[in-house]
């Protein structure tokens, strides 16, 4: 692989670490605390990490030289994985 490549995947695994990181704080946090507002308390917390997402995967466009489907593709893989995995047990508990 070239350093174009290798940059872009590490970025794009850093950058979906730190959401998924956040995330998974965030779902921690709610199920410690009782929402008296339902749902809607959580969206300020969403649209932040979405717009964190956004930012640092346009800075990497920008500012670096990371080959941009390695980056995507590896941003992609590693925000999705976990939410994956959990979906997973959800549907197939443990018994």
């Amino acid at each position: 692989m070239n350093k174009p490549a290798v940059l872009g995947l590490l970025l794009g695994a850093a950058i979906g670490g730190v959401y998924i990181a956040l995330q998974r704080t965030e779902l921690r946090r709610k199920d410690a605390t009782i929402q008296p507002r339902g749902v809607w308390s959580l969206v300020p917390g969403a649209v932040g990490r979405l717009a964190f997402t956004m930012v640092a995967w346009w800075l990497a466009f920008q500012f670096t030289d990371a080959d941009k489907y390695w980056l995507t593709g590896s941003l992609a893989v590693s925000y999705s994985l976990p939410l994956v995995w959990q979906l997973k047990q959800m549907v197939f508990p443990k018994r």
